[in-house]
């Protein structure tokens, strides 16, 4: 790991924090491993006094190329633009197949809690072709079902976020290049691993508000749960087994059931771990608020080599990205966007559709830039007024 001293004013966007950086209160104000998104987050350093940072050089996402290799580099961000224009625009044709794909998946998941909750044989062989047809989806065209991610199904919450997981899990892993046989254990490891919930008396799964401790205990036995039915069922396959078993144990041995740390997790689990964590967080729950996706992937690194293992950390955001697909964001020239695709090569400058308000919503003006061809950056989360058209996505859903 490569660390340097870095004056506020030569902060980049993309660099990562070495240290927990403090105040003259010795408050913390970013944690180690903070990725600066923003210029108002260099600000408020200066605001507070701070006169330079330790920065991580080799976990940042700053351009550290010399002037002639960033010359030679031109054509590559010709090509990349090119290809990332074309997979948005196959979005449009996409859609209706992946929206299908999606509401069928959510069927799927729902038969198999339901079924699990009653003792019945659960149908693996639909588990199977559900997890191939999501994984060439993947492969046709990978936003294409990760533009759904963001579109929560609260009434359905159980079904709707072991599916999200589902599809985070399998994105992560295609991006990671498993194998066949792996790539599929891993869809369907996501698919199953929350099934131990369907042991847990309904009134705590449904719970609208946060649980008691007593509740929490008895929500933390669902991974031993979902062990007691793979063994009922007579499933073997050991890549499942510890993503259902594992993936609430943490890299520090601080998860449960069986406080597992280190090398000692599963990690297919850890993959599935990242991704349950981000999908719970960016959605709304009774009792707190959504968290911008942005702000789950600050929070996921803050977490590395405490709540997840530090290998997969720095892989998930080039699945995800530091403004994944569907973000809302402000623009330095105070347009608003919603982030459309992005290159995995330069992960602040993605593609957005602009946006402006009408009558109290965010509709499209049909233009969509890619920021690597532009002065123009990312300045922040949008977080004003206005809620986003859908184009009637949510209708089928």
């Amino acid at each position: 790991m490569q660390i340097k001293e870095v004056l506020i004013k030569d902060v980049k966007l993309g660099m990562c924090l070495a240290n927990d950086t403090t105040n003259n209160k010795n408050e913390v104000i970013y944690r180690k491993g903070f990725y600066f998104t923003s210029r108002e987050q260099i600000i408020r350093l200066l605001d507070e006094g701070v006169k330079s940072i330790l920065v991580n050089i080799t976990a940042s996402l700053i351009d550290m190329r010399s002037s002639k290799q960033i010359e030679q580099s031109q054509e590559f961000v010709k090509k990349e633009n090119e290809a990332l224009y074309k997979q948005v625009d196959e979005l449009d044709a996409e859609q209706e197949k992946v929206i299908d794909l999606y509401q069928s998946s959510q069927n799927v998941i729902n038969d198999l809690m339901n079924n699990a909750r009653f003792g019945k044989a659960l149908n693996l062989d639909v588990v199977q072709k559900q997890t191939i047809d999501v994984l060439n989806s993947i492969r046709k065209n990978e936003l294409a079902l990760l533009s759904l991610i963001n579109l929560k199904n609260f009434d359905e919450y159980t079904y709707t976020h072991s599916l999200n997981v589902s599809i985070l899990s399998a994105a992560f892993a295609w991006n990671l290049k498993f194998p066949e046989d792996q790539l599929i254990s891993i869809g369907r490891g996501a698919f199953f691993h929350d099934i131990g919930k369907a042991k847990v008396p309904l009134s705590i799964v449904n719970k609208p508000g946060a649980l008691s401790e007593s509740e929490k205990r008895i929500m933390q036995m669902h991974p031993s749960y979902g062990e007691q039915i793979y063994n009922q069922e007579i499933i073997t396959n050991e890549i499942e087994r510890g993503i259902v078993t594992q993936h609430h144990e943490s890299f520090d041995g601080s998860g449960y059931p069986h406080s597992l740390e280190g090398n000692r997790i599963s990690k297919y689990a850890s993959i599935v771990s990242i991704s349950d964590f981000f999908d719970a967080l960016t959605t709304v729950r009774s009792y707190r608020p959504e968290v911008h996706p942005s702000e789950v992937i600050q929070i996921i690194y803050s977490l590395s080599a405490k709540k997840f293992d530090p290998r997969v950390v720095n892989h998930f955001i080039k699945t995800i990205g530091i403004y994944p697909i569907g973000s809302l964001v402000e623009l330095s020239n105070d347009q608003i966007a919603i982030v459309k695709a992005f290159s995995k090569e330069n992960l602040l400058k993605p593609i957005v559709e602009l946006l402006k308000v009408e009558n109290g919503y965010l509709a499209s003006q049909n233009k969509i830039v890619s920021l690597m061809e532009s002065e123009v950056y990312v300045k922040s989360v949008y977080k004003g007024e206005g809620k986003l058209v859908e184009k009637n996505i949510m209708k089928k859903l």
